[in-house]
């Protein structure tokens, strides 16, 4: 019994310099869609809303994942920065400058992070890394006069101009 050709074949095949530019292609497709999707992703943000659930900023997070929250203390009038990061999926206060201990919001619990000298006469509590409940903080915004900041980057977003004396929601939300 001999072996039957297929209508329309012509029992050629592609030659190794063409197999060699598909496989080419290919790869070069692979790569494109590969960077493509690193680069236009969507990353975390972290949402800021109100305590009803209105929307008050978004902050994207994909190429830096910390941001910082400037406030004034109430009780003592002295200028707190909170340092918060976004890490392997869960919302960290990292460190705080403050230039009195007792106001630095973490109670007796100094034994967490590294007292440090801020350089400027205050202290630096490095290291913190403690989770934030849920992933999830509630900010008492300041009035104006009381000004509250929160920073990401180089940019600034005065909450106090825009909600003074609300509460609002801190949460990172990922794609």
């Amino acid at each position: 019994m001999t072996a039957r050709r297929r209508p329309g074949r012509r029992g050629r095949r592609l030659p190794p310099l063409a197999w060699a530019a598909a496989a080419f292609v290919l790869l070069g497709i692979t790569a494109a869609l590969t960077v493509y999707g690193a680069l236009f992703r969507p990353g975390p943000e972290l949402h800021v809303r109100t305590a009803a659930g209105a929307e008050v900023l978004r902050v994207p997070l994909r190429t830096d994942p910390t941001w910082e929250i400037r406030r004034v203390d109430a009780a003592t009038g002295v200028a707190v920065r909170d340092i918060y990061a976004w890490i392997a999926g869960r919302m960290l206060l990292t460190d705080t400058l403050t230039p009195r201990l007792d106001v630095a919001g973490l109670g007796d619990a100094v034994a967490r992070g590294e007292i440090r000298d801020d350089g400027e006469g205050g202290h630096w509590i490095a290291h913190i890394d403690a989770p934030v409940p849920d992933d999830v903080h509630w900010l008492r915004v300041g009035s104006e006069r009381m000004a509250t900041v929160l920073v990401h980057g180089a940019r600034e977003y005065d909450l106090s101009e825009t909600h003074p004396g609300e509460r609002l929601r801190l949460e990172v939300v990922t794609p």
